[in-house]
């Protein structure tokens, strides 16, 4: 059914400011609300009421806020209206009239571009509890290891300089240490058992690991980030969600490097670095192409660049698949093995 309003909602921390217009642009509604779940079910409900509308005939437009965007995702599920979460940077480049800035005007230029973009429109899928629970546990693993990383350092960097300060860092700090570890260790196991119980994670993380280079962090983020790639259906879409394709920058006869987009996963991106390491290390198709390249004169970011899209094409090709990672001369040898069959 064709949405007939749009309610751009410009979230902060306490409160909503919403606006409601129709597909004239023509503002129906400015209202302040608190940010919780109650005030937002009152408003919402009192609203279709006052329209004479059904959920289906209503979107809702905000932008990424991460945790204070819950309380508006909750209800959106339970209520089934439908929910658009749009890159602030977005909006805010789509946005002509920029002049004067308050939330309220940003409310209304939420809505104005819900409405102007509405055929581009990407809606909210709650992701199921395992998700949220890998989520929140992975967070909270980086949360620890972060901090063990940062006190390692410190008793390193005193162990080469300053003996003394080092034995007493060791001593001050062996508890905690010795706390973060386990803690971190427990954190992995909770992870392993929720993995094990769902079974299409599982085979996902199975087949995504068994490409060269792909570690299981790497697999359990992006199991995360895509919602169990149900909300990616090409590699070019989740290679630019994780920031690897470069875009041209051209103008005229002015024609700039190509270059990436800030618009990305930061922690997706920043995980298929490392897998790129480790594949121009250990994977022998990927290791020739990388020195072939920077013989050619290509600088190793942008080839490293190039072999993270890679990657990344690997790993959609073997979710669409259903089957694990074959090195090319696996691949030729099953091949002829499987012809040979027919053959017979």
């Amino acid at each position: 059914m064709k949405q007939k309003y749009v309610i751009g909602i410009d979230i902060s921390k306490s409160k909503l400011d919403c606006a409601v217009i129709d597909f004239n642009h023509q503002l129906h509604l400015e209202k302040q609300i608190k940010n919780n779940q109650k005030a937002l079910q009152t408003f919402l409900q009192t609203l279709l009421k006052s329209l004479g509308v059904n959920q289906e005939e209503v979107l809702i437009c905000c932008e990424n806020t991460g945790i204070y965007n819950r309380p508006l995702e909750l209800i959106c599920v339970k209520l089934g209206v439908k929910l658009w979460v749009e890159h602030a940077l977005k909006i805010k480049r789509a946005t002509t009239d920029m002049r004067g800035k308050d939330d309220r005007k940003d409310a209304q230029r939420i809505a104005q571009y819900a409405v102007r973009y509405i055929d581009k429109r990407l809606e909210y899928q709650e992701p199921s509890d395992l998700i949220k629970e890998m989520h929140l546990l992975t967070k909270s693993r980086n949360t620890l290891l972060s901090q063990k990383v940062a006190i390692d350092n410190q008793i390193k960097e005193a162990k080469t300089h300053d003996t003394f300060e080092y034995k007493i860092l060791t001593k001050a700090y062996a508890k905690a240490l010795k706390v973060l570890k386990k803690s971190i260790k427990e954190i992995e196991v909770k992870i392993e058992s929720l993995i094990q119980q769902d079974a299409a994670a599982k085979q996902n993380i199975d087949l995504i690991t068994s490409i060269p280079g792909i570690g299981n962090q790497v697999a359990i983020n992006l199991i995360i980030a895509t919602n169990n790639f149900e909300s990616f259906n090409s590699a070019k879409h989740l290679a630019c969600y994780a920031g690897v394709v470069p875009f041209k920058n051209e103008s005229g006869v002015v024609i700039k490097k190509a270059r990436i987009s800030k618009m990305a996963n930061k922690n997706i991106k920043s995980l298929m670095h490392l897998a790129a390491m480790a594949a121009v290390r250990f994977d022998s198709e990927l290791k020739e192409y990388f020195i072939r390249k920077v013989k050619e004169g290509k600088n190793k970011m942008s080839v490293l660049n190039a072999v993270r899209n890679k990657l990344i094409h690997r790993i959609m090709a073997v979710i669409k698949r259903r089957q694990p990672y074959l090195r090319k001369d696996e691949y030729f040898y099953q091949q002829r093995n499987n012809f040979s069959c027919f053959l017979t």
